[in-house]
């Protein structure tokens, strides 16, 4: 049961190293879009998989590990989309307007 364990850490290791490969040269935000969509998708028929399956609670805090990971590069990657918009929106400096208010009469 070991070794099948470390092949598996081993092959887990290798996909991490592949896919931040594949993340360095992602150049567009429609391929990080797709990427991130893509592991959405991969977790969600993670918990599909789980919920009709008897899975050890191991394999389930695993899979929950990876939901959370997909979830905080998804913030992520809203983060640089929200911060290359802020680079393309013309800058406009806050006007300040006095505002008069005045008490309605009893």
């Amino acid at each position: 049961m070991s070794g099948r364990r470390e092949r598996g850490k081993e092959a887990a290791k290798r996909l991490e190293r592949h896919l931040e490969e594949i993340v360095s040269e992602v150049t567009t935000k429609e391929t990080m879009t797709h990427f991130v969509n893509a592991g959405m998708d991969v977790v969600q028929a993670a918990n599909s998989a789980l919920k009709h399956m008897e899975v050890p609670e191991e394999t389930k805090v695993r899979i929950h590990m990876a939901e959370k990971e997909v979830l905080l590069a998804a913030r992520s990657f809203i983060d640089a989309v929200l911060v290359e918009l802020e680079k393309e929106m013309p800058q406009k400096r806050a006007e300040l307007k006095r505002v008069e208010i005045k008490r309605k009469s009893k």
